[in-house]
């Protein structure tokens, strides 16, 4: 596509990283490029680049060829931004730069993972495990990285990418060779008119018309996902279809057994593959489906069995994804940051005990509700509740075990520190955590979930330099 554009008009709303990084490359290959951002800043920046600034609130779109939109920006539902609804009104496509990019690198195979939670962790699995085993790779789409940032790769190379909701529905026409469903729970259900479009949305990442020689792979432990992957035998060969589970037997495709371990039944055979409870560095039953769809992905690869294996144990897990941040006072910190919704945050409460859980910010859809049973269970000793969903998070916690209203993640981790250390000296707890999982979008008080990540491990820094002379 992109080779089509010479001496024609793109407009770009949003000109942020990736915004950025599509100007660079149109403006190289002699495309006109105008852009906009509310960012003054970026604004500038982007003017450095000599692409024209203009507010495409007020340009003539009869002379634009295309609209590169920022995924955060909705062009349908609730409603879609000005610039959006004008670009319609003159039959101008609106895409994301992935399907820009797709659409302009066609020599490389192309791997693409969604899935309302896990599928940053199976991302970075997929993209390790290639790399460390020679195969040209790239890694990008909403793991953060720009596509146009990332190396042009050639037949044998292959980029993978981490598919948001919001991109799936702005790249029409992509094509993964391997496309990977993981699970479908409600979230951002407002962008796409409810819970029905939020599920047609993901189950088009499998969109094929190039007729190219593509596998699906799907994770059938929810009824959304199983639903889809039934409606896709029916519209293509089963062949293509790998069925996967991290809790119960698929025929013809791979799944975790109830004692953890990794089965091959893609031939109707049980065979043993590896005992997922070995891996120090993916804990957790919530792991246990990312690692089985990332096995039945890299397998359509070539790649043997013996080098898939030895790869995700090399594997280290992702920053502000139950990170560990370290230990003091016999106190354990771990940065679930990017947990911003009940589900995600299930997984990390199943994988731990003792905890004195800090969530809140921004709240979504269902607020907390699903995590209720695991409020009683004992595994949470005490809730510390900041942002905006205060008050809300609060009245749900506060008959059940003890909580705290702290408005500010420093209150609450310097809350959560000197009760657990209490908690801990009088034995009441054996190995407390500090986990920070808000079960929220970080909007409210932070730019993103990276920098409240990053903020709980400043604090935690702080508190050892503060607290190591009079703890000893």
């Amino acid at each position: 596509m992109i080779n089509n554009l010479l001496n024609k008009t793109v407009a770009i709303l949003g000109l942020g990283k990736t915004g950025m990084a599509v100007a660079r490359e149109l403006k190289i290959r002699g495309v006109h490029v105008i852009g906009w951002d509310d960012k003054e800043e970026l604004r500038r920046e982007a003017a450095k680049l000599n692409v024209s600034i203009q507010d495409l609130k007020t340009v003539d779109f009869s002379t634009v060829e295309l609209l590169i939109i920022s995924p955060g920006i909705p062009h349908t539902y609730p409603a879609p931004h000005p610039v959006a609804k004008l670009a319609k009104e003159h039959n101008v496509r609106i895409i994301s730069d992935i399907e820009l990019f797709v659409s302009s690198y066609k020599d490389a195979k192309y791997i693409g993972i969604t899935g309302t939670n896990g599928k940053s962790t199976t991302t970075a699995l997929i993209y390790h495990i290639l790399k460390e085993n020679g195969i040209p790779c790239a890694i990008g789409g909403n793991f953060g990285i720009p596509v146009f940032d990332l190396p042009v790769l050639g037949s044998d190379g292959y980029y993978v990418f981490e598919m948001s909701s919001y991109q799936i529905e702005l790249s029409p026409s992509i094509d993964f060779d391997i496309s990977v469903l993981l699970n479908i729970t409600p979230d951002h259900l407002s962008r796409h008119n409810g819970m029905d479009g939020y599920i047609a949305v993901k189950k088009q990442i499998f969109t094929r018309k190039s007729g190219k020689n593509a596998v699906n792979v799907v994770a059938v432990d929810d009824n959304h996902t199983k639903k889809i992957f039934n409606e896709l035998c029916n519209e293509q060969p089963k062949s293509k279809n790998i069925p996967v589970s991290s809790s119960k037997k698929v025929d013809g495709g791979y799944y975790v057994s109830s004692n953890g371990i990794l089965i091959d039944n893609t031939k109707g055979e049980k065979k043993e593959i590896f005992d997922l409870k070995t891996l120090t560095n993916l804990r957790g039953k919530h792991n246990w489906q990312n690692i089985v769809a990332v096995f039945a992905a890299v397998k359509k690869t070539g790649l043997p069995t013996t080098k898939i294996i030895n790869a995700i144990k090399s594997f280290k897990t992702l920053e502000h994804r139950i990170e560990d941040v370290g230990t003091f006072a016999g106190i354990q910190f771990i940065d679930d940051s990017k947990a911003t919704n009940a589900e995600s945050v299930k997984y990390a409460i199943d994988s731990m005990k003792d905890i004195y859980w800090i969530i809140g910010g921004r709240q979504k859809e269902g607020g907390i509700d699903l995590l209720k049973p695991q409020l009683g269970d004992g595994n949470i000793k005490r809730t510390f509740v900041i942002g905006e969903c205060e008050k809300n998070f609060y009245a749900v916690t506060k008959n059940v075990i003890p909580s705290y209203k702290c408005h500010k993640l420093d209150k609450a981790v310097y809350k959560a520190f000197k009760l657990a250390l209490k908690d801990l000296k009088k034995g009441k707890v054996e190995k407390p955590i500090i986990l920070l999982s808000p079960a929220t979008a970080s909007f409210d008080q932070y730019k993103s979930f990276e920098e409240r990540g990053d903020h709980f491990k400043a604090l935690f820094k702080e508190i050892k330099e503060k607290y190591a002379k009079k703890l000893g």
